[in-house]
């Protein structure tokens, strides 16, 4: 995520603040907009959605559209009954198996996660930060690792530094053997730099370069400032790497880009500005690049897309390439946001999905979830940084779990649940003090499907 301190709370904070530029009172499903814009206009229904306290006139129009939506049924344990909605739900096809978070173990601020199987032994590389928002001990800014011998369900930190490096990395099993990582070396310019291990283990420093970074522009024409994390993988002309533009220049929203890197050797690289990936919303941390057990290169994009009128969020972006990333397909929603994705199939032929997050009490988390099948389908709604609500389908009530991950708390038991028809609606309103919920997450069922 970072190069040198991890400042993914700034990232959160002036991305999701800088996006969601109201204070919704309570929220608002799309059924219940579309029926304020017909009964009292659009620009009275959008003072509805600013507001930060309702007047009594508008609380009597919210009550009227709620018992008019369309699929209205009964109220549940607590709350209150809205119409049922389909707007922004997804499959939830991701089930959270382990997390670890910091200050914890003697730690700092754990961030950027990268995943490397060797033989029955899965490790896991991370970034021992530095936090300047909050008083932290334990930090080197060096590569650290927990290793699982349970396929990622449980982890066991590692004594040592893996790589001696202050930048995150990201980490393969090489062709020819051994292994091979990639991070950025500082002095006289940040570096893309190769390193290589005999064992995955203990990483050796090899050769790398400067890379201008100017002919890779967002969607505005904004010239790219310095890289994050780079990811790599083979291609058949050497190597192809993709890393997000750090800088955020000139007012929220922004709308930083990843960048196409190619070398025909992992030592030397290129901007290939004709690999700039620049869409209309901000890529908000690193992507993740990665070619999957059937040979097809995944990327993941954490796109900061929240609706101004409903603040439905959408989920992590995924395209896929068969032609080394000569063309690749639209974009699809996976089913949850979180930083800094990171692939890997294992031999036994689980997929996971590493990630990170952040909050401001206690730092970092590093979660893992593995790909799963499930009926269940939800969207989510972020509301002024403060509110969180999920309307959920296929479950029931007493399936569905909310927990802040980076403080391992559940909050299930300040959850307001109502009805709907099929569906439930589950929504958390933060306490006092509790800025931000960007690691509160709807986990559900045994298989704790996460959203």
């Amino acid at each position: 995520m970072l190069r040198r301190i991890s400042i993914f709370a700034l990232t959160i904070s002036v991305g999701l603040i800088g996006t969601m530029n109201f204070a919704q009172a309570v929220p608002v499903d799309p059924a219940i907009k579309s029926c304020l814009d017909k009964r009292i206009g659009v620009k009275a229904a959008n003072k509805i959605i600013a507001a930060k306290k309702l007047t009594k006139k508008q609380r009597k129009q919210v009550a009227k559209c709620k018992s008019s939506a369309k699929g209205g049924g009964s109220s549940g344990s607590s709350g209150s009954t809205t119409g049922t909605t389909t707007a922004g739900m997804v499959s939830l096809n991701y089930g959270l198996i382990s997390y670890k978070i910091s200050q914890r173990e003697g730690l700092g601020n754990i961030a950027d996660p990268a995943l490397l199987q060797v033989g029955s032994t899965l490790r896991m590389f991370f970034k021992n930060s530095n936090e300047p928002q909050i008083p932290l001990a334990g930090f080197d800014n060096k590569i650290h690792s927990f290793i699982s011998s349970d396929n990622g369900v449980t982890w066991t930190l590692e004594a040592g530094v893996r790589v001696d490096v202050s930048s995150p990395i990201t980490v393969r099993a090489a062709e020819s053997g051994g292994y091979e990582a990639w991070a950025w070396v500082a002095g006289g310019g940040d570096a893309l730099t190769r390193f290589t291990s005999s064992t995955g283990s203990d990483f050796v420093k090899g050769a790398g370069n400067v890379v201008s970074t100017a002919a890779c522009k967002s969607a505005d024409g904004v010239a790219a400032g310095f890289l994050g994390d780079s990811q790599v993988v083979k291609v058949a002309s050497g190597y192809l790497a993709y890393a997000q533009d750090m800088q955020a220049t000139g007012k929220a929203p922004f709308k930083r880009q990843v960048c196409g890197l190619t070398s025909s050797d992992g030592n030397t690289w290129t901007l290939d500005a004709s690999k700039t990936y620049a869409p209309q919303n901000d890529i908000q941390t690193n992507p993740e690049t990665y070619r999957n057990s059937s040979g097809v290169i995944e990327q993941i994009l954490p796109i900061d897309k929240i609706d101004m009128q409903t603040g439905l969020r959408s989920g992590m972006q995924i395209r896929t390439s068969t032609n080394d990333g000569a063309s690749w397909s639209e974009l699809t929603e996976l089913s949850f946001f979180a930083a800094d994705p990171e692939r890997l199939d294992l031999s036994n032929g689980d997929s996971l999905l590493a990630f990170g997050n952040f909050d401001q009490r206690q730092g970092g988390l590093l979660g893992v979830a593995k790909k799963i099948s499930t009926n269940y389908k939800a969207s989510r709604t972020e509301s002024n940084m403060e509110i969180v609500s999920w309307t959920i389908s296929g479950a029931v009530q007493s399936a569905i779990k909310v927990k802040n991950l980076c403080l391992d708390k559940d909050l299930t038991s300040s959850v307001k649940f109502a009805t709907s028809g099929s569906n439930i609606t589950a929504t958390y309103t933060a306490d006092a003090g509790g800025k931000g919920n960007s690691c509160v997450y709807a986990l559900i069922g045994t298989e704790q499907a996460i959203k």
